[in-house]
């Protein structure tokens, strides 16, 4: 018997991802989890593009450092998801990412 729902699937990565976010945006700005999903949801309106978009563009600039690559998603305008969270939480972020993965210690 095949378990594998490919839809089922990519809800529980979407799922898992604004989870993600949202624990960003609670370590950055220690808010509540509630208060986290609001502003995701907030800032995404306000720009036009889906939450999850946001949500994961946030996740990669935590990941990756809020100075990663340009937006792929934009015409080169600033208003690709990733550019969005450079303006909306880079400000958030310490600094360049200064550790080393637990393995390389």
């Amino acid at each position: 018997m095949d378990t594998h729902h490919p839809v089922a699937d990519r809800r529980h990565a979407d799922a898992r991802m604004l989870d993600t976010a949202e624990g960003v945006l609670v370590a950055l700005r220690r808010c509540s989890i509630d208060e986290a999903f609001i502003e995701l949801v907030h800032v995404a309106k306000r720009h036009h593009v889906p939450t999850l978009a946001v949500a994961r563009a946030l996740v990669e600039h935590a990941e990756n450092g809020i100075d990663s690559s340009p937006d792929t998603d934009s015409e080169t305008d600033g208003t690709g998801p990733a550019d969005i969270a450079r303006h909306e939480w880079g400000h958030l972020f310490p600094g360049p990412l200064r550790h080393e993965p637990a393995h390389n210690r």
